[in-house]
């Protein structure tokens, strides 16, 4: 199912409401006021209902996700439910459950932040995203230490977990002889130590790149060794 998910930003939150209830937040605020919420995700998870979001994102973040652990007063949009039984539309993560909101018009929560990238994770067709350009959020993404690689011939470059084989990290995807483990970003170099948007182009390239998912074995991620790690700096 596709969803975006928003949290209260502390800063806005003049009512107090970040973590208190629907009932709670009627009484401060007199309603759930999108201008006081961010956008912390927007992406397609492997769920068929809300309970099933709200363990996902307690246990396993996907790499886009740029928020906490979902948690009462952040509320999810279900854009798509093909697969599940959860109608389209806004529910407010309450204390037990959810509260379906009649109203709530995103266009007014500050939107999702980031650096246009691709994300390639284990089992998965690669993926276009918005990434935040900050070391904290781009550990959180490969869920780790990140290395740098460069294997492309543009600008491009793979952001991985430094641990991802040692750690047993599922294998992800071959690129010129060498085995990746664990979720990937591609994303452009912007030459002073950063990231910078991929092109139009080179979004579609890479996702073509790795449309496909491949099986590899722990036993190959295992002798695989071949990484070259270039320097990185914040």
């Amino acid at each position: 199912m596709r969803i975006k998910v928003y949290q209260v930003n502390g800063e806005l939150d003049r009512h107090r409401t970040k973590f208190r209830d629907y009932d709670s937040v009627l009484k401060e605020a007199g309603r759930v006021d999108p201008s006081v919420y961010k956008t912390v995700f927007d992406g397609d998870v492997d769920c068929k209902n809300l309970e099933e979001v709200f363990n996902l994102l307690n246990t396993n973040h996907p790499s886009a996700y740029q928020g906490h652990s979902l948690s009462v007063s952040d509320v999810v949009k279900v854009c798509d439910s093909q697969e599940g039984n959860t109608e389209p539309g806004f529910y407010f993560c309450d204390t037990i459950g959810y509260r379906s909101l009649a109203e709530f018009d995103d266009a007014k929560s500050e939107p999702l932040h980031g650096k246009k990238m691709v994300i390639v994770e284990p089992h998965k067709p690669a993926y276009e995203a918005l990434v935040e350009d900050s070391l904290e959020s781009l550990q959180r993404a490969v869920k780790g230490y990140i290395e740098i690689t460069y294997p492309f011939d543009d600008n491009a470059m793979v952001i991985g977990n430094e641990e991802a084989k040692l750690i047993g990290m599922e294998g992800n995807r071959r690129v010129n002889g060498s085995v990746y483990a664990g979720p990937l970003l591609i994303a452009a170099d912007d030459g002073e130590g950063g990231t910078a948007d991929l092109t139009d182009e080179q979004v579609e390239r890479y996702k073509q790149m790795f449309s496909i998912p491949e099986d590899i074995s722990p036993e190959e991620v295992e002798a695989d060794t071949g990484f070259f790690i270039a320097g990185w700096s914040y």
